[in-house]
């Protein structure tokens, strides 16, 4: 029996053998097809490394500009800023804008301005005097920050250093319109409306596109009995801004003055915009006859009606520019040329239901609602077409004379 198993276990043990040894194998040829691989892989790393791009052909990794990025980043921040104004957070606002200025050092003059601006609104008019003065020695300083600085001498209480950076303001921008409003309201304030009426409209000349000096103007004429002028620069301000709350102000007050100056009775219809009361005109010989001149030709565009709503009011108008441009040549002016156009391309009625909307805001909304269609297209045309005011076609009553 013992020798039966052990000629058994002599017989299988070449098998057992047999068997383990594609195992093992399997595993060694596995490891030498690594190792074949890795040496291709060299092999291969060591000749691409021959034919390796230049350094013009390969692609270069894109450039970030820092400075771009963080000069982004405060733009983000002046934007947070001016909501938080807008609600009054004021404290918040100057953190922002304090960040922005270490972000964006290189855009200094613009957020320090901002910032002494918010201490404007926040009555800390010295802490906005010691951001602003350095400003103004810039080269570049801008009308504006003279604007403000002087607005903080004027709130602080020294009004004489306002008047000194309104005037050194005007020796690098003789031609600023927010100076010429500063110097005027100095004098309005001092109850000078002659002065103050003097820089408005000086202002209005040298720059026609500000829209406040006409503000200031129209105001001070459509509480006299000048209105005519009132009536023009009151219009021509409304076109130069738009929407804002003072444009609605004067809206409701032209449409109040041609009502209250424009009076019918039994047998006559009375026009009365002129009663000189402040100042009639610059020239030292002849009257200014631009305002006559407007009566007349405004009385006769009012013959046949009998009461003045918004849309007689604007039957009128229409009927007055071409009376008054075939009797007044001599008076063309860039608003009665704008009335012109705007009748030519059927807008003219839409144009006056804005104009005098908050003058009468029912009858304006009535017919808005049943001529929408065409009140949109004047919209969309007029939001296209600023007012064609530039400093060839400047309207001032020293320009009517």
């Amino acid at each position: 029996m013992k020798r039966l198993l052990l000629l058994v276990l002599l017989f299988t043990f070449p098998f057992v053998c047999l068997a383990q040894t594609p195992k093992e194998k399997t595993q060694k040829d596995k490891t030498s097809t690594q190792n074949k691989a890795k040496a291709k892989s060299k092999t291969s790393t060591k000749k691409t490394a021959i034919t390796k791009p230049t350094k013009k052909d390969e692609p270069q990794a894109p450039v970030v500009d820092k400075t771009l990025e963080a000069c982004t980043k405060a733009e983000s921040k002046l934007e947070q800023a001016h909501r938080q104004i807008e609600e009054n957070q004021y404290w918040v606002a100057e953190e922002l804008l304090n960040e922005a200025l270490v972000l964006c050092p290189g855009q200094e003059l613009k957020y320090k301005y901002e910032l002494a601006w918010t201490y404007y609104l926040m009555k800390e008019y010295q802490k906005a005097i010691k951001i602003l003065d350095p400003l103004t020695k810039q080269p570049d300083c801008p009308a504006d920050v003279y604007q403000l600085l002087g607005n903080s001498y004027d709130e602080a209480g020294n009004e004489s250093m306002a008047i000194v950076t309104y005037d050194k303001g005007f020796e690098k921008h003789p031609k600023a319109g927010c100076l010429f409003l500063e110097r005027g309201n100095i004098a309005y304030k001092r109850s000078n409306f002659i002065g103050a009426l003097f820089y408005y409209e000086k202002g209005i000349e040298q720059d026609p596109s500000f829209a406040s000096n006409y503000y200031r103007a129209a105001q001070i004429f459509l509480s006299s009995s000048e209105e005519v002028w009132g009536i023009m620069y009151g219009e021509i301000f409304m076109n130069l801004e738009r929407g804002s709350v003072r444009s609605q102000e004067i809206s409701r007050k032209l449409y109040d003055t041609y009502h209250s100056e424009i009076t019918f009775n039994v047998s006559q219809i009375s026009v009365n915009f002129n009663d000189p009361t402040i100042v009639y005109s610059d020239s030292k010989t002849r009257p200014n006859l631009f305002p006559e001149n407007y009566e007349s030709a405004l009385l006769k565009a009012c013959y046949g009606k009998n009461n003045i709503t918004l849309n007689s009011l604007i039957d009128i108008r229409k009927r007055f520019i071409p009376i008054f441009q075939r009797e007044s040549p001599t008076f063309k002016n860039v608003l009665f040329d704008y009335h012109k156009q705007l009748i030519d391309l059927g807008f003219f009625e839409a144009y006056n239901y804005w104009l005098f909307g908050y003058g009468n805001t029912n009858e304006a909304g009535v017919w808005i609602s049943q001529n929408k269609a065409q009140f949109d297209r004047f919209m969309a045309w007029f939001n296209e077409n600023p007012f064609p005011i530039n400093p060839d076609k400047v309207f001032s009553r020293y320009k009517m004379e």
